[in-house]
């Protein structure tokens, strides 16, 4: 930015109030990404703990499934309801902002830096399905298993960060904004999904209610408007509508994320240069994603029995599809996953559509599959909306386990690297 465009914001910039230090500095631990990532292990392995201890197992898992509250828009949500379709939204809402600022200023603002990382996303999100469709003509197609398909697709991008950002003294400075590229467009893939596939029972006039709510956010974003409160205000009204309308409510944070301008920017009283309002926003709330609404979807979606139990008794054609939906899983998250994202950005490289980003060699896009591989986070919300709950536990644990071992095996790789060498003057 230049000096007089800063001066000209400095004029026309709305004055806020500058973010406390410690929010600041909590911020700037999100964005290495690697104490998130602990802290989510951290809340799996309590939750995994506590669901398969026999002193705390029914009571832990009974109360992600205890109604809360006052019903909403006719819901009478559990414990578990209110993480999922409420507090992620708060959640969707970052990735929204982080999505949009990509695209606007970021490495998919033009098509020669996207098209790279977008065939890798591409290619990540379709041969996962593919060797789900194989697991399943394997296991001859068990009713109900096909449910399951878009599971593996995704990547969570905080876990496979938090890998990478111990190995950043190995890796390139492109390998970490490539794999960030692929999962964001990986994200809003898996968006698009719980958006349009998952719909039951629409009801149109609440999803009309929500049209004209996004349209007026709209009009008040091209406007300029700066306050998150009212982005937030109008963001509840689209949940509601959604929820009302029998559409999955959380991606109501996307739509409304993606109604702010990056264009307006704000001023701090303390003299600092303007800044977007789309940055400072995520800065504000990235903290409170990252260390409470994280850990609490950790905690609530990883409450399963991994044993037997009154429980775990299923009928047995319930058990096969579930077996089969967990073996794609693993199969699209071990195998699809780093088949895609390798085989479609070599071939990408091949013939000519784009070219590798520099410095990245075949051991550093090899290592970025398998971080690819690991999906935790949209993998457990994309089981939790796709399959029935006596289905859910296994392929849940296919979820975890497959994502370990992609983050185990991509450490391990990541390890046997050797620092580049400087460049000598």
């Amino acid at each position: 930015m230049s000096e007089a465009d800063t001066a000209a914001l400095a004029v026309t910039a709305r004055s806020v109030a500058p973010l406390p230090e410690w929010l600041e500095k909590t911020y700037h631990v999100v964005e290495q990404g690697t104490v998130p990532g602990l802290v989510l292990m951290a809340a799996t392995a309590i939750s995994l703990t506590l669901a398969n201890c026999g002193a705390t197992s029914a009571w832990w898992l009974g109360l992600w499934s205890t109604q809360i509250g006052p019903a909403v828009a006719g819901h009478h949500l559990s414990v578990r309801g209110w993480v999922n379709e409420g507090l992620m939204a708060i959640f969707f809402f970052v990735v929204g902002l982080e999505i949009k600022l990509q695209f606007r200023i970021g490495a998919l603002n033009s098509v020669r830096k996207a098209v790279l990382p977008c065939i890798a996303a591409c290619g990540g999100m379709v041969t996962p399905m593919a060797m789900y469709l194989i697991v399943q003509k394997l296991m001859r197609w068990p009713a109900g298993a096909m449910a399951a398909l878009t599971v593996p697709m995704a990547t969570d991008i905080a876990f496979a960060m938090g890998v990478l950002g111990f190995f950043r003294s190995v890796m390139p400075a492109s390998a970490s904004a490539f794999l960030l590229t692929l999962a964001t467009v990986d994200d809003l893939g898996a968006i698009l999904v719980l958006a349009t596939c998952f719909a039951h029972n629409v009801a149109l006039p609440f999803l009309g209610g929500a049209a004209a709510i996004l349209g007026v956010l709209g009009v008040l974003g091209r406007s300029g408007l700066s306050d998150l409160r009212v982005f937030g205000l109008g963001g509840f009204g689209l949940w509601w509508c959604l929820l009302r309308a029998g559409v999955n409510s959380d991606v109501a944070g996307v739509l409304a994320a993606l109604c702010v301008s990056t264009k307006t920017y704000v001023k701090s009283t303390d003299g600092s240069a303007p800044e977007r309002f789309a940055n400072r926003a995520i800065r504000r709330i990235a903290p409170f994603s990252a260390f409470f609404i994280m850990p609490a979807f950790a905690l609530a979606n990883t409450a399963v029995r991994v044993g037997g139990g009154a429980a775990a008794v299923v009928p047995a054609a319930t058990a096969l599809a579930s077996t089969a939906a967990a073996r794609g899983i693993a199969a699209g998250l071990l195998i699809g996953k780093p088949l895609g994202i390798v085989g479609s950005t070599w071939l990408a490289d091949k013939l000519g559509i784009a070219a590798m980003p520099e410095g990245m060699k075949a051991t550093h896009l090899g290592a970025v599959g398998l971080l690819g591989g690991i999906g935790f986070t949209m993998c457990l919300l994309l089981t939790e909306v796709a399959l029935p709950a006596s289905m859910v536990t296994v392929p849940k644990l296919s979820v975890l386990l497959s994502s370990a071992i992609a983050a185990v095996v991509a450490a391990a790789s990541m390890s046997r690297m050797k620092p580049p060498k400087p460049v000598q003057d």
